[in-house]
C-alpha cells in the first residue's frame, strides 16, 4: 500500500517505510523488488497509477527539506528513528551513531567529545527521518516528536490519504503479486533440463547429463532421499532406526579404516607401494605420480564419512527400501514426460552382489545389537555393501549405478533469497529452500569425499580380505582398481 504527501511531493510506501525514489526506472525497480514482486499487468497498472501524482525530484527534495531550526511535522509511515543534533552554532549535522556525533565534534569542531555534559552539551537527542533510505541516498532531517506531534493540529500531520478507489487497486495489486511470487517459488523448486532453458546451459552440466535425469523432481525430494536419520531415536521411523544401525557401522568401518592407513597406527598397512596402486587412476588421468593422499584433518574425515553415510541412506531408501522419494511436478512438461524423466531414480535396481550385500546387512540386523561379535558381522556386511556399490560397470548407462545417482543428487545446491548456493536444507515451508546448480568448485568437493572414500573402502577390503597373507593386498589391489576405477 502507498499513500501521497501532498505538502512534501513524494509516495511513500507503507510497507517499507520509505519514500519511492521518482521516476518510471525508479518506481519500476522498486515494485519489481520484495516484497511487493509485481510484474505483468499489475506492474503496468501500479505504474500507471503513480505516474499520475504529481513528485518533486531527489534534488528538489533536498533543497526544500526542513532546515536548521524549522519545525516540521514527522510524515505519516515513513519511518523515523531517534538521532542526535549537534548544537555548535550553524552546525546542521544530524546522526543515529553516538560514534559518529562523539567524531564530528572532534573533527569539524576541534573539541573534545569528553567535554559533553547536561550543563554544556555539545549535542541533543532529536527525531529524524530520510526520504529514501538506500546507499548514498540517505538524507536525515529533523521532525517533531511524538510528543511534540500530539500537540498539533492533527489535520496538518496528517497527509491526505488515498482515495478509496486508489487503496483497493493497491490492495488488489500485492494480493496478485503475492499469489505470483508463491508460484515463482513452487517452481524455482523444480528442476528443470537444460534444453528447456537457455539461461541455465552450463558445459559441465551437459556433459554429466545431471539436468535431463533430474528433471521434473522437486529440490525437497532430493534433499530427503539422502538425509541422515535423526540423532534421536524417538523421533525416528522404524526404517530410519535400522538405516541408523548401518550407519554407525559405516562410521565405524571408515575409523578403523584410516587407522590402517595412519603412520602413527599400530595397525597401519599402507605402504608406499599400494599407495601408488590404489592412486594409479589419478596418475594415468593427469599424468602426475604419487600416492593416496591418506591424510586428512579431523574435520576433513567427518565431513568425508557423512558424505559416504549419505550415499549409504541414498541407496537404503531409493534403491532398496523403494520408498517413494520422487515425484514430478503436478503438471509436469509433454516432452518431460514422454521421455519418462524424473521418475528415474525411482527405477534403480540393486545388483546381484548389491541384493546379497545386502540380504547379509538385513540378516545382521536381526542379531542382538548389544553383542560384540553381532556388532562385528554388521560391521563386515556393511564392508560388502560399500564395494559392492563401488564395483559395479555401468557402461553406456551411468545411471544405473547408485553412486552415479547420487552424485546427480548432489549437483543441486540450496538458495536463500539472493544467496550463493550452499548445501541443501530441509525447507521450512514448502517451496521454500528451492535449489540452483553447485558451482563446479562446489561440487568437487563432493567429488573428492567420495573419490577418497572409495580408496579407503578399497584398502580396508585388501586388508581384511588377505589378512592371512599380506603379499596378496597388492594384488587385490592392482585387480580391483584396473577393473573398476577409471
Amino acid at each position: 500500500m502507498f499513500s501521497y504527501n501532498l505538502i512534501h511531493q513524494v509516495i511513500i510506501c507503507q510497507t517499507c517505510q520509505s519514500c519511492i525514489i521518482p521516476g518510471a526506472r525508479s518506481q519500476e525497480r522498486h515494485l519489481r523488488a520484495r516484497p511487493h514482486c509485481l510484474v505483468g499487468q499489475a506492474l503496468q497498472a501500479a505504474l500507471q497509477q503513480l505516474s499520475s501524482y504529481q513528485l518533486r525530484t531527489v534534488e528538489q527534495l533536498k533543497q526544500a527539506k526542513p532546515r536548521l531550526g524549522a519545525s516540521c511535522p514527522a510524515l505519516p509511515n515513513l519511518a523515523s528513528y531517534p538521532g542526535l543534533q549537534c548544537l555548535q552554532p550553524g552546525c546542521s549535522f544530524k546522526t543515529r551513531q553516538l560514534t559518529a556525533i562523539r567524531g564530528h565534534v572532534v573533527t569539524a569542531h576541534q573539541i573534545k567529545a569528553a567535554s559533553h555534559c547536561p550543563r554544556q552539551p555539545l549535542w541533543r537527542t532529536c527525531q529524524l527521518q530520510t526520504y529514501f533510505t538506500g546507499k548514498g541516498r540517505i538524507d536525515y532531517f529533523e521532525v517533531a516528536s511524538p510528543s511534540q506531534a500530539s500537540q498539533a493540529s492533527q489535520a496538518q500531520l496528517k497527509a491526505p490519504p488515498l482515495a478509496l478507489a486508489e487503496q483497493a487497486l493497491f490492495a488488489s495489486l500485492e494480493h496478485s503479486a503475492s499469489t505470483i511470487e508463491q508460484d515463482i517459488t513452487e517452481q524455482a523448486g523444480i528442476v528443470r533440463d537444460l534444453n528447456a532453458s537457455r539461461t541455465e546451459r552450463v558445459p559441465w552440466l551437459e556433459k554429466t547429463g545431471f539436468p535431463s535425469y533430474l528433471a521434473g523432481l522437486q529440490d525437497s525430494q532430493i534433499k530427503s532421499a539422502y538425509k541422515l536419520p535423526p540423532k534421536d531415536p524417538a523421533k525416528a521411523t522404524n526404517s530410519d532406526r535400522d538405516l541408523a544401525r548401518i550407519l554407525a557401522a559405516v562410521q565405524a568401518l571408515l575409523s578403523q579404516a584410516y587407522q590402517l592407513c595412519s603412520k602413527t597406527s599400530p595397525d597401519c598397512k599402507m605402504t608406499q607401494q599400494r599407495a601408488n596402486i590404489l592412486n594409479e587412476f589419478y596418475t594415468g588421468a593427469s599424468g602426475q605420480a604419487g600416492g593416496f593422499r591418506y591424510r586428512k584433518e579431523p574435520s576433513t574425515l567427518t565431513d568425508y564419512f557423512r558424505v559416504w553415510q549419505q550415499l549409504l541412506a541414498y541407496y537404503w531408501r531409493v534403491v532398496w527400501a523403494k520408498e517413494d522419494h520422487f515425484t514430478t511436478s503436478s503438471q509436469p512438461e509433454p516432452e518431460l514426460e514422454q521421455q519418462g524423466q524424473g521418475l528415474l531414480p525411482n527405477a534403480l535396481q540393486p545388483t546381484p552382489s548389491q541384493a546379497q550385500a545386502t540380504e547379509a546387512v538385513l540378516a545382521a540386523l536381526a542379531l542382538d545389537p548389544d553383542e560384540d561379535e553381532d556388532q562385528l558381522l554388521l560391521q563386515h556386511a556393511v564392508r560388502k555393501l560399500c564395494l559392492a556399490l563401488i564395483c559395479q560397470q555401468v557402461g553406456s548407462t551411468p545411471f544405473q549405478s547408485p553412486v552415479v545417482s547420487f552424485c546427480a543428487m548432489l549437483s543441486r545446491a540450496a538458495v536463500r533469497g539472493k544467496a550463493e548456493p550452499v548445501e541443501l536444507v530441509e525447507p521450512t515451508k514448502p517451496g521454500h529452500g528451492h535449489g540452483a546448480w553447485q558451482e563446479p568448485g562446489n561440487f568437487n568437493h563432493y567429488l573428492s569425499a567420495l573419490t577418497w572414500t572409495v580408496q579407503l573402502v578399497i584398502f580396508d577390503y585388501a586388508c581384511f580380505q588377505e589378512q592371512d597373507d599380506e603379499a596378496q593386498i597388492p594384488v587385490f589391489l592392482a585387480k580391483v582398481c584396473k577393473q573398476f576405477f577409471q
